[in-house]
């Protein structure tokens, strides 16, 4: 009888070890597609709030939520499978649990009537048997759950895992100097996975203090010499030098503590105002804020606020306007307190109007500042120290606003067309 007890008992220890494998095996298919849909839904649902305005204004509601019911009908279906595999195992363990517990029962009352086992440990056997199987209770589940973890650890190390063009790690000695002059040497490159260079040996220089404001039409490469100068992406060929030195010699991070970026799309985080400047420097006191708002002509908006620069401002800023956006831009970018100053069309997405006051703002800042100016709307450019004009990767023309007006090149082209839209508005 002690025999077939251990039998038993090793009947149904068996089953409980077989029974991971059996749940890991049966959620594999609809873990994996557990993890995906529920990206893809979470995708969906953001995408969906974030663009209704223009979802109602074209009448695509209906398409959009059928799309959203089908990605949620698909969601809700792996999860059925993912809830039976559950139920399956679990109702599997407690039947294995069970049996082993009846199995020594019916083994111990024989031994008990034969007087080969006291009558007292009959329930403690019982029990003890029941015990004994809580250590493997949890274990189906989490073979279960196995799987849904390593396909969502799968999809978070794609990203983690893979390596960054330009590292992090100094690749030169970190210097206490300020670059506040800029050097592009026989400059070209190409985007990875491309064919065509989007720049083809370009060479220029911007000394300490000067202003340069780059022109052209678009794609012809004026934003991808910012991105290359704040370290985004990695050249190859040709040079890039601020203060003397190469960047490949300089720290990335100091690269970037040299130049103050006000883009055409400046990203505002859904909080307040003042954490939105805070960005620039955590350690800023107010009236550092208020200085930077008022040379930035921002803080007569601010002030009269019922919280003042505690206010919040929505995801992205979308409870301020356009020009605000970008006034609140520049005040951060001031308040970084950078040498050089890099305006990457820091107008292009605003009416004539708002524009010229940013534009007035912008040119009032530029005083002790080294400033290169990337745009393709020709307006307020006789402010600047040299306008150099390119197309499809290369520098065509260089000088001021009135000489180039005189070669009647591409820039009195791009000028000529500029007027000729802005007369028909």
């Amino acid at each position: 009888q002690a025999c077939g007890m251990s039998t038993g008992g090793s009947f149904v220890a068996t089953g409980r070890s077989i029974l991971p494998l059996l749940a890991r095996s049966l959620s594999r298919r609809p873990a994996t597609n557990l993890v995906a849909q529920r990206a893809d839904l979470q995708t969906r649902l953001v995408d969906n709030i974030q663009g209704l305005a223009d979802i109602l204004a074209f009448d695509r509601a209906r398409d959009q939520l059928a799309h959203l019911s089908v990605t949620a009908d698909d969601y809700g279906r792996s999860q059925k499978q993912m809830a039976l595999i559950t139920g399956m195992q679990s109702g599997i363990s407690i039947l294995l649990t069970n049996l082993g517990m009846w199995t020594v029962l019916s083994l111990s009352i024989p031994m008990v009537a034969s007087g080969e086992l006291g009558g007292v440990m009959l329930a403690p056997l019982t029990l003890l048997t029941l015990a004994s199987f809580e250590a493997f209770t949890p274990l189906p589940f989490a073979a279960q759950t196995w799987n849904t973890v390593r396909e969502a650890a799968r999809r978070l190390f794609e990203v983690v895992d893979v390596e960054s063009v330009v590292s992090d790690r100094l690749t030169g000695t970190k210097s206490q100097a300020s670059y506040a002059d800029i050097r592009f040497e026989d400059l070209s490159f190409t985007y990875p996975g491309t064919r065509d260079p989007v720049l083809k040996h370009v060479t220029f220089s911007l000394a300490q203090g000067q202003r340069i404001a780059i022109v052209g039409p678009s794609g012809a490469g004026k934003s991808t010499l910012v991105n290359l100068l704040l370290r985004f992406w990695e050249y190859s060929s040709g040079e890039i030098r601020m203060g003397g030195r190469s960047l490949h010699g300089l720290d990335p991070v100091q690269v970037r503590e040299s130049c103050a970026v006000v883009s055409q799309n400046s990203y505002l985080f859904n909080t307040s105002i003042r954490e939105n400047l805070r960005l620039a420097s955590p350690d800023l006191g107010q009236a550092d804020m208020e200085a930077a708002a008022t040379a930035a002509h921002i803080h007569d908006f601010i002030a009269p606020l019922p919280q003042g620069y505690d206010t919040f401002i929505g995801e992205q800023g979308t409870r301020l306007s356009g020009g605000e956006r970008q006034r609140l831009a520049i005040a951060r970018a001031l308040l970084k307190n950078a040498p050089i100053l890099v305006l990457d069309e820091p107008t292009a997405n605003l009416d004539p109007l708002t524009e010229k006051e940013v534009l007035d703002t912008l040119f009032g800042l530029m005083e002790n500042r080294t400033v290169l100016l990337i745009t393709h709307r020709l307006v307020g450019l006789e402010n600047m120290d040299e306008i150099l004009v390119m197309d499809e990767g290369r520098l065509v023309e260089r000088g001021t606003h009135s000489s180039l007006l005189a070669q009647a090149g591409l820039y009195r082209r791009l000028w000529d067309l500029q007027n000729r839209i802005i007369q028909t508005l």
